[in-house]
């Protein structure tokens, strides 16, 4: 076997995988410098919006109280927000618990065919249409999340600003738990302080992760209820958001708290979900109806080319490099069967394709740390462990898109996630505690 020539090809395929990554995603070395300076705060406005605050909460008396307790704390005029809580029937002992903190349940009449969350939020929707109560915005929230009590007030400021969706920095209840709830953590920081800070700095755009964001409500009412009601409804709203020139704004002084799952295996099928919900068609929510006036049209063309092609350069180069690696090794079992001369030489090439593939991983996650490690708060035997498992985190969504291949009921398949409302971050705990005292 012709192991040179076979070595060759492999090492051009990885040099144009890495030529390709990095000619798209140049820009990113813009988005890291954009983290690396200090945010600037928005004016403070004393005109004060009217929100909505939406939680689909299934089955989540377990966890309920902490964010209501987080939302009874809120430092903003009790009289322009509602709470609002859905569930999906009035046994539900949720409904119980939401009543003693005054606010208001929402309970769901036909679930044939509705029982993902963008659903739900649209029955919420409806409901309050019916009952005729206007608000400026819908702020929506999971049932396990947890805010700061100025979230609201810092929403207000984005919203007064003139931005028609605004968002704030994810963070976690338990991101010091384990390695797979640390690695979460440093995923959506990433997805915080470059994506969503780059696309915001330089698109008036952002990156919604499920929860946290207001949408103004003529949107809503525009199109005749919340119709992204997909598997990932979020990355359809962030869509939807990109085609209809809608000013989006990342505010990473607003802090909210989100509980990841902490095992590998839970996590999996959430990634599941995900991945092959980020791949479904979209189609329907580039539809160029209800769009809303572009002041720079270069811009909004340069903000679609980068929200198109982001995530796909880094995808080829990872596979290609993965592919390249795993072919290497195979090299190298070859050349030990055949008692080749060459194998110590193709050991050496294969944990070169693959050191090469592990340094990326590597990077990303030791520079996110860097970054943002006054909000995630990791020791520095943490830092360690996620950054030199980064990779085997990110190997989820490799088993996440074989998963989904093979098994094509799991893309659609909800998973109800269970929480176990256990509050580890200092901050998070202080916000959930503060509002039980009151």
């Amino acid at each position: 076997m012709d192991y040179q020539a076979i070595v060759n090809w492999l090492d051009v395929a990885l040099v144009l995988a890495f030529l390709f990554f990095s000619l798209f995603l140049w820009y990113y070395f813009l988005y890291f410098a954009v983290a690396a300076k200090r945010p600037k705060r928005l004016p403070r406005s004393f005109n004060y919006a009217k929100f909505a605050l939406l939680i689909p909460a299934r089955n989540e008396s377990k966890v309920i109280r902490n964010i209501l307790n987080a939302c009874s704390k809120l430092n903003y005029p009790r009289d322009k927000f509602e709470v609002y809580v859905i569930v999906e029937s009035i046994d539900d002992p949720t409904c119980n618990i939401v009543e003693e903190y005054g606010f208001k349940v929402v309970v769901r009449g036909d679930l044939t065919n509705r029982r993902t969350k963008g659903f739900a939020l649209d029955d919420a929707y409806q409901e309050i249409k019916k009952s005729g109560i206007v608000y400026d915005a819908f702020m929506i929230f999971d049932a396990d999340n947890v805010m700061n009590s100025d979230y609201l007030k810092l929403m207000n400021d984005v919203y007064q600003a003139g931005y028609q969706v605004g968002v704030g920095y994810r963070s976690f209840t338990n991101a010091t738990k384990n390695w797979v709830c640390g690695c979460s953590a440093t995923l959506f920081s990433f997805m915080n302080q470059f994506t969503s800070r780059g696309r915001s700095k330089f698109f008036e755009k952002a990156t919604l992760t499920g929860t946290g964001y207001f949408i103004k409500r003529e949107i809503v009412d525009n199109e005749g209820g919340w119709i992204w009601n997909g598997m990932t409804e979020d990355v359809q709203l962030t869509t939807y958001c990109y085609y209809h020139n809608i000013k989006m704004h990342y505010y990473p002084f607003a802090r909210y708290f989100d509980e990841q799952p902490e095992k590998f295996s839970i996590l999996n099928k959430q990634h599941v979900r995900w991945l092959w919900g980020f791949f479904a068609s979209r189609k329907r929510f580039k539809e160029q109806t209800n769009v809303y006036p572009c002041d720079n049209k270069l811009k909004r063309r340069f903000s679609l080319i980068e929200y198109n092609s982001s995530i796909y350069p880094f995808i080829a180069f990872a596979v290609v490099a993965t592919l390249t690696s795993f072919a290497s090794f195979g090299l190298f079992i070859a050349s030990l069967i055949d008692n080749s001369a060459q194998s110590g030489w193709l050991f050496v090439h294969f944990l070169f394709q693959f050191t090469i593939l592990y340094l990326i991983f590597i990077f990303i996650s030791a520079f996110t740390i860097a970054i943002d490690n006054k909000n995630l708060k990791f020791t520095t035997s943490q830092c360690i462990v996620i950054c030199l498992t980064y990779i085997i985190f990110f190997s989820s969504f490799v088993m996440a898109l074989f998963n989904g291949l093979f098994h094509k009921e799991k893309r659609t398949d909800w998973k109800t996630i269970e929480h176990t409302g256990n509050i580890i971050d200092e901050q998070a705990l202080r916000s959930e505690e503060d509002g039980k005292r009151r």
